[in-house]
């Protein structure tokens, strides 16, 4: 019974394109059994903390197959499962299995598309962007020279870079003394470019720095990125999220690779897992780390 971690991803995906009149409760209870056990459970299973039997998974995937057909049914669309839900596909990448839940929706509109990519982008980068004082902020550099100024996640609005002409870097100010790391990642939100979050593949969407990383603060500003460096060429949203961890001894509890992972990019499955790591960490122990998160745009 192997866990799936970014389930809750694909839930968040199907509550928000064609709704589920059943709870999260109510849906615990008719996989689990009734009693006090079936939410829990089910909520361990969304966040990977309980393996998803092929008993399970096919329980749940009847589940998703009734809801498109009742779906289908309200829309006066033709209502048949050939390509309906399978267990399997509760383990596919978010953007497949979001993919196959549009097709066999038949006919979303545009604001339940809407509402699930700011879902979608909202998991993804779930900080508030300030804390106190403290806020991240994207700064851009044109020609090798630092504008007068730069503004702060928050001011008049996201900063705009042009491929081949500015260079940018990430800093968090407002702090005192360096974290004993930091984790740092950036999500692309494709509906500038015209495309849906599910037009991409994960590695397109969810971009790393070598986490952890130990940022240097610097007269005042904790660099992220030692130097500045050309935005990438492809064009979009980006919402950019650090984590800084105040006490070290988190790192495992924050880390779904461990401890003593050397620095890298985390996979789809491990950055669902750290974020659903990073909530408990935050209601826990608070103290221990802060999370920021800032956007900008590229045009190209």
């Amino acid at each position: 019974m192997a866990p799936i971690p970014n389930l809750y991803l694909k839930w968040r995906a199907l509550r928000e394109l064609i709704g589920m009149p059943l709870s999260d409760a109510q849906i615990g209870a008719t996989i689990f059994g009734e009693g006090r056990e079936g939410a829990p459970k089910f909520s361990k299973l969304l966040y990977g903390d309980y393996g998803c039997s092929p008993e399970i998974g096919t329980e749940l995937a009847q589940i998703i197959n009734k809801r498109i057909a009742r779906y289908r049914q309200a829309r006066g669309l033709a209502v048949g499962e050939p390509d309906g839900f399978v267990a399997a596909d509760l383990s596919w990448p978010l953007q497949s299995f979001t993919r196959k839940l549009v097709e066999a929706a038949g006919d979303i509109d545009s604001e339940a598309i809407e509402r699930t990519q700011e879902a979608l982008l909202h998991e993804l980068a779930p900080a508030s962007g300030t804390s106190g004082s403290a806020h991240l902020v994207v700064e851009r550099y044109d020609n090798d020279r630092s504008f007068a100024g730069f503004l702060p996640s928050g001011g008049s609005g996201p900063i705009v870079f042009q491929a081949g002409k500015h260079k940018g870097r990430l800093a968090v100010l407002g702090i005192e003394r360096a974290p004993a790391m930091a984790y740092t990642l950036l999500a692309r939100d494709p509906r500038p470019a015209g495309q849906r979050l599910w037009d991409l593949d994960w590695r397109e969407m969810v971009l790393w720095l070598p986490s952890p990383s130990a940022p240097a603060l610097v007269d005042g500003a904790l660099l992220l990125m030692p130097q500045a460096a050309p935005v990438s060429p492809v064009p979009g949203r980006f919402l950019a999220t650090t984590v800084l961890v105040w006490d070290g001894a988190v790192r495992d509890a924050l880390d779904p690779r461990g401890a003593a992972a050397k620095p890298g990019a985390l996979d789809e499955m491990e950055t669902s897992r750290f974020f659903t790591n990073l909530r408990r960490v935050e209601r826990r122990t608070p103290e221990a780390v802060s999370a920021f998160s800032a956007e900008y745009i590229v045009v190209v």
